[in-house]
């Protein structure tokens, strides 16, 4: 009988991990990322952002430090920076702060365009 519960439990641990998503949406405005162009902002649990279709779908695997909505078919990521808090807001509003920003496209190749050098997207 003690085999028989140690194996129910090791079954159920092994089931509730399995049943963890690997990815959840970003968390934005008090609650998932909007849907944008097909898109919304995905999250692994390492920190790393992607983007999933309506559907759920991983369109585009996180690998970006962070990532902002898609807009005209591109959107604006980096791969380096850090979280910066919005003086005056207590902490509720914050930015990414970095100096490497580039363009993707909606498969997540990255695309040559100017304006992505324009530094960090301020609040």
């Amino acid at each position: 009988m003690k085999n028989t519960g140690c194996s129910l439990l090791l079954a159920l641990l092994l089931c509730g991990c399995a049943a963890s998503p690997a990815v959840v949406p970003f968390h934005y405005d008090n609650g998932p990322d909007y849907v944008r162009e097909g898109l919304y902002r995905i999250v692994d649990d390492r920190g790393r952002m992607g983007y999933a279709d309506e559907s759920g779908r991983v369109v585009i695997a996180p690998r970006f430090a962070f990532a902002l909505p898609f807009e005209g078919g591109k959107a604006k990521v980096t791969d380096t920076g850090q979280r910066k808090e919005v003086p005056g807001s207590g902490g509720e509003h914050w930015y990414w702060e970095s100096d490497a920003w580039y363009f993707i496209d909606t498969t997540g190749r990255k695309t040559d365009d100017p304006q992505a050098r324009d530094a960090t997207p301020r609040p």
